[in-house]
């Protein structure tokens, strides 16, 4: 459920290493919304990339790409000087809600924390 707080951070953990990954094969990024809503969707993207190089990838091995990817991106970050501070949302949207649904954004910072703790 989307507009409850239990779940997304590690919805948003899965969707950002899956998304880093398929975005790394050379696919449009807006494949990886049909992709990862179709329970064949990623087993059928490592096939193509196994038959297309050659090579025996594991959907865990694409997995692995997607967070080392992002843990890359990560480090270049924290050398161009972003901290934790650059990972959080103004203000308002803690204190405003949102409709439809008049939702806030109640995820803590402790929480966003554990997004890239994998």
């Amino acid at each position: 459920d989307p507009t409850k707080k239990e779940g997304q951070v590690e919805l948003s953990r899965n969707l950002q290493v899956a998304t880093a990954a398929v975005d790394s094969t050379g696919l449009c990024l807006f494949v990886a919304f049909a992709v990862l809503d179709n329970p064949e969707g990623l087993p059928t993207i490592v096939e193509m990339l196994n038959a297309q190089y050659g090579i025996n990838l594991t959907i865990d091995d694409v997995v692995a790409l997607g967070r080392n990817i992002l843990k890359v991106e990560r480090e270049f970050n924290k050398a161009a000087g972003f901290t934790k501070a650059d990972d959080r949302l103004p203000e308002f949207f803690q204190t405003e809600e949102l409709p439809p649904h008049n939702t806030k954004f109640d995820v803590s910072d402790v929480e966003l924390d554990e997004v890239f703790n994998f």
